[in-house]
């Protein structure tokens, strides 16, 4: 994490990234195998239910294996905190600035073992769904349905947890927008 004078930069560890990577890249050669291994199974297994199956999983995990070495290749930081806001540069929200004043609350959703998730409830969120497209935009979509609202973060690429995020931005918002949060 770097602090400027009026930015703090978080950027994606390399660390997690290497070790999610390498354990999709090795789902993804087990997938493979297990393909290769179809054909001499016998005739009494249902073959278009396996071989369905394994195409998915060999689908996901590449896909998987694709976006974690293009995260480790990438030089663009996670997140951006600055005075006039946040920019957000990890999961469907890529590209995003987001203005405190924008923001009308902030709160952590933490599935039963799962990622934690930091939602950020922002004024008007139709906006943020019309200026996106194609695969973002089903996805900010989905996330606007189960969570209500398209903006959130999570800390697995980060070099931080989410609780020290959640202290910083809470902490610029108080700067810059005095009656907030």
């Amino acid at each position: 994490m770097e602090i400027e004078k009026d930015e703090i930069v978080i950027g994606v560890s390399k660390t997690k990234a290497s070790l999610l990577t390498f354990i999709a890249i090795g789902l993804f050669l087990v997938s493979i195998w297990a393909l290769t291994k179809f054909a001499i199974l016998p005739s009494g297994f249902d073959k278009i239910f396996l071989l369905t199956g394994i195409s998915l999983l060999i689908i996901v995990f590449g896909l998987s294996s694709f976006s974690g070495l293009k995260k480790l290749t990438d030089k663009k930081q996670g997140l951006i905190i600055r005075d006039s806001g946040i920019k957000i540069n990890i999961g469907p929200n890529r590209g995003q600035f987001i203005e405190w004043n924008e923001i009308k609350d902030i709160k952590i959703h933490n599935q039963i073992r799962g990622s934690m998730f930091l939602l950020f409830f922002i004024k008007n969120p139709k906006d943020i769904l019309t200026k996106s497209s194609g695969l973002k935009k089903f996805l900010l979509k989905m996330n606007n349905i189960s969570h209500k609202t398209p903006v959130s973060i999570t800390s697995t690429w980060l070099e931080c947890n989410l609780l020290e995020i959640i202290e910083i931005i809470e902490d610029k918002i108080k700067k810059t927008v005095p009656n907030k949060i």
